[in-house]
């Protein structure tokens, strides 16, 4: 089992989260940080803290910086049968780890959902704007899932970098629709459990919510785009 974690200034929450993940993971996993040269010193203070467990792996990256190419960073230098994907602020609670593995012999990919029966977000009116939005993507993509946008994943190695990795992970959080779209082309089955959005615990979120959704938005629709030029013409007949 892999744990990626990319990270950008989260010293406070870093050891912590990543002793919670340790506490709920099998006795096997690894955690890999994927660091983006964070001017707090995430890194360093992670390396100090599990400097004598071999479990933790810490990537410092200096070029090709951003959130998603730190996930895909840590996905190609996982050595695990499986590949858990999760935010290291807290947004996303530790404690479902076991969940997600539990279910994960059922499904190519067993993902987290705010709108699953039992899911939930702290902050309301976020909840209702993603709810919309993700119905907005669900429409132009097609996708049979109801988050589109959590991040929060377990899904076999192997199936996992047989994907377009290149054209999935870049941007932000918009790298998740992107690939549930690429793995349902691939009739990889997709399971959703249920989770809950928690507030994060220490800092400043990295992201503000209108320029974050406009940023998807203009994603969402260059890659719904690019998928309707990959369809093949129709012919007359």
């Amino acid at each position: 089992m892999s744990l990626v974690l990319p990270a950008y200034n989260e010293a406070g929450s870093v050891v912590p989260l990543i002793s919670e993940i340790i506490a709920n993971a099998p006795g096997d996993a690894e955690v890999i940080l994927v660091d983006d040269d964070s001017p707090d010193g995430t890194a360093r203070v992670a390396q100090e803290a599990f400097a004598h467990e071999p479990r933790v792996r810490v990537i410092v990256r200096t070029s090709d910086r951003g959130f998603a190419r730190s996930i895909l960073e840590g996905i190609r230098s996982s050595r695990g049968t499986w590949v858990i994907v999760m935010d290291s602020d807290f947004n996303h609670d530790p404690s479902v780890i076991p969940a997600l593995i539990g279910i994960s012999p059922y499904a190519g990919i067993v993902s987290g959902s705010r709108f699953a029966p039992g899911g939930d977000m702290d902050d309301r009116v976020r909840y209702v704007l993603s709810f919309i939005y993700n119905l907005g993507v669900r429409l132009l993509l097609r996708t049979q899932v109801q988050d589109n946008l959590c991040g929060y994943f377990i899904m076999r190695r192997s199936e996992l970098v047989a994907l377009p990795l290149d054209e999935i992970f870049f941007g932000f959080g918009d790298y998740f629709f992107r690939l549930v779209y690429f793995a349902q082309r691939r009739s990889v089955r997709i399971i959703e459990v249920p989770i809950v959005i928690s507030a994060r615990r220490t800092g400043k979120a990295k992201n503000r919510f209108v320029p974050t959704f406009a940023q998807y938005t203009r994603e969402l629709l260059a890659f719904r785009w690019k998928t309707l030029r990959r369809r093949p013409p129709v012919l007359p007949r």
